[in-house]
């Protein structure tokens, strides 16, 4: 009966051993999918981080566009008052006004004998003759600041 026993002892053994194996298997791949779980979390905030990064690049680019926007604004009376001077140094100095602020990115819109377009033009009036709803003249000029409207033609239009 010893052989008995002992061979049970081992084999009761050895099945604890094997339910203990399969035990610590089981931990062990809780443990894995946890780290895969950790691994696409942590590649998710990676991700969210450089998207993080991109916008507040593009968002610092932006507002260094149009920086200027709020100077060239108010500039904007000034450069028209020169503009109807008919002195001729005036005219030099109000070109290389011009000059300077086109460096930062001001463009006129100069739409005489255009379409009105509600997003670049202001209409102050309307007179007889030409295609309807086309700018018959341009009573105060408008400007774009790096391609965005900083502020819209004053027009009459024609009424057709």
């Amino acid at each position: 009966m010893p052989a008995t026993t002992y061979y049970g002892k081992m084999k009761s053994n050895l099945k604890n051993c094997e339910e203990k194996v399969m035990e610590q298997g089981k931990l062990i791949e809780a443990k894995n999918q946890e780290i895969m779980a950790l691994k696409e979390q942590n590649l998710r905030f990676q991700a969210d981080v450089e998207n993080f990064r991109k916008k507040l690049n593009e968002e610092s680019e932006l507002i260094i566009k149009y920086a200027s926007a709020r100077i060239i604004t108010e500039l904007l009376p000034f450069l028209d008052s020169l503009e109807n001077s008919n002195d001729e140094s005036v005219k030099v100095l109000t070109r290389q006004f011009y000059t300077i602020l086109e460096r930062e990115g001001l463009r006129e819109i100069a739409d005489i004998n255009s379409k009105f377009d509600p997003t670049k033009h202001e209409t102050i009036g309307m007179e007889d003759g030409g295609e309807e709803n086309t700018i018959k003249k341009i009573i105060r000029k408008g400007y774009y600041l790096n391609g965005k409207v900083l502020r819209p033609e004053m027009v009459i239009l024609n009424k057709g």
